[in-house]
């Protein structure tokens, strides 16, 4: 369990918030929209109202207690002058929302340890899902390399992983297998037979996917 800092409650910010809550988090969410605060207050661990681009009202959180602090603000100077008075308050982990490429470059020269582009990933995503009919869902982990759950090839059906040696094969890790319920098991046994029409969770590069699709 960590201690999370949340600032600013806009669409991202109050999700994330009420996703760290239910994952067992203790989530503090501020923000200066006190009608925001009062509808969420009671999804969080706690929530307070006040201007946070000020440095006495970030001080009086006690920043230097939290494990993670969330900079979810869209407006490009106050989301840099909260990271800016988080970094000089001795913050352990300031993770920034980024609304633009410019945005986040300038987060990144303002202290920010993480940034977080959601908008830009969430496109990349899509466009990985969409553009491939054979392709379920996606995970980035890289420039390069991601988590991609496929449907079996027709070509696997009825053999076992160890016969396929698709690792040294093809160049990509098989995980996990998921039913037609959504719910993914490890697979660990080299003699895991794959059957048609299951969906598995695969790890590898782009071209490598892309190859096996």
């Amino acid at each position: 369990m960590n201690t999370t800092l949340v600032i600013g409650a806009g669409r991202f910010g109050k999700h994330l918030a009420i996703e760290l809550c239910k994952l067992g988090n203790e989530v503090m969410l501020v923000d200066r929209n006190e009608k925001l605060i009062d509808e969420l207050s009671h999804k969080v661990t706690a929530a307070e109202i006040g201007d946070y681009t000020l440095y006495s009202n970030l001080e009086a959180l006690g920043i230097e207690d939290y494990d993670y602090i969330f900079v979810c603000i869209g407006k490009f100077q106050e989301s840099l002058v909260i990271v800016d008075h988080l970094k000089r308050l001795g913050a352990k982990q300031v993770i920034a929302k980024a609304s633009s490429s410019v945005h986040e470059r300038f987060l990144g020269m303002a202290g920010a340890d993480s940034i977080i582009y959601p908008e830009r990933a969430s496109a990349f995503t899509t466009a990985v899902e969409y553009s491939n009919r054979n392709i379920y869902d996606f995970i980035k982990l890289s420039d390069d390399e991601g988590i991609y759950e496929i449907r079996v090839p027709n070509s696997w059906s009825g053999k076992s992983l160890v016969t396929l040696n698709v690792r040294k094969k093809l160049g990509i890790s098989v995980i996990a297998s998921k039913d037609e319920n959504g719910t993914v098991t490890a697979i660990k046994d080299p003699e895991y037979v794959f059957s048609k029409n299951e969906h598995i969770i695969i790890m590898g590069s782009k071209d490598d996917i892309k190859k096996l699709t």
